[in-house]
């Protein structure tokens, strides 16, 4: 039976001369991969690789074979037209990051309407914001945690010395691993849990730190995130940002 749904572009990967990958976080089904023609020189009854750039919002109708890997799409179009993100060059690289961050960590995420609408309105006000955005790769991933399910368990109002990466916990002992944060950096824990795109502008962070909470965070999602990769587009994003 076919099945019509929204979803987000998270990556592509060119399989032979006439088809193509795609890994496509869905509303309905969460993460799906679809075998798709791509004919570079022949249009009939091909999709364009234009309408599966990562981060696309897409709507597609498709039909879910619970035993197969690969699954098909019989329509695709794009859902949303995005203004700025592919045409300025910090944002597209920042969405590529993002993207590669995203495809690492929901490959086998389940259908999540509330993750999914996070992704979705995330990028859509990112995409129309054109000030006070030094600080959205760093708030995107952290407030992602809670949809994940391992959002960081600090209490605000004992102010405990270590913060244990593995557990996801604020403690007064220091953990017996190396997987921790202490000092300055457990004071930053706080501030960085209370942004969010509305009020990230008025966190003021200098480059160290923002490059330092994104090695927590990278860190930190390593932990909890099994099979996690690496990144190849994380040096592209400090150097662009530098």
């Amino acid at each position: 039976m076919l099945e019509t749904t929204q979803g987000i572009v998270l990556h592509y990967n060119r399989y032979n001369d006439d088809s193509a990958i795609v890994d496509i976080y869905t509303l309905s089904r969460g993460s799906v991969s679809f075998l798709v023609r791509d004919r570079r020189h022949q249009r009939k009854n091909s999709i364009h690789a234009t309408l599966l750039r990562p981060l696309n919002i897409v709507e597609l109708v498709f039909e879910f074979r619970p035993s197969a890997s690969l699954h098909k799409i019989q329509e695709l179009h794009i859902a949303h037209c995005y203004t700025s993100l592919p045409y300025d060059p910090i944002k597209e690289t920042v969405a590529l990051f993002l993207s590669e961050f995203l495809h690492n960590v929901l490959r086998n995420e389940v259908k999540n309407e509330n993750l999914f609408h996070y992704i979705l309105y995330s990028f859509q006000w990112f995409d129309t914001t054109s000030e006070g955005l030094a600080n959205f790769h760093v708030t995107f991933l952290t407030r992602l945690t809670y949809y994940l399910g391992f959002w960081p368990n600090i209490d605000k109002k004992n102010k405990l010395p270590f913060f244990d990466l593995k557990d996801s916990i604020a403690t007064d002992t220091e953990p017996s691993h190396n997987f921790f944060l202490k000092g300055e950096e457990v004071a930053m824990m706080p501030k960085l849990l209370r942004m969010n795109v509305r009020n990230m502008h008025r966190f003021l962070l200098t480059r160290k730190q923002r490059n330092r909470m994104l090695d927590v965070l990278t860190l930190y999602y390593r932990l909890h995130v099994p099979e996690f990769r690496d990144l190849r587009s994380l040096a592209v994003l400090r150097e662009v940002l530098a």
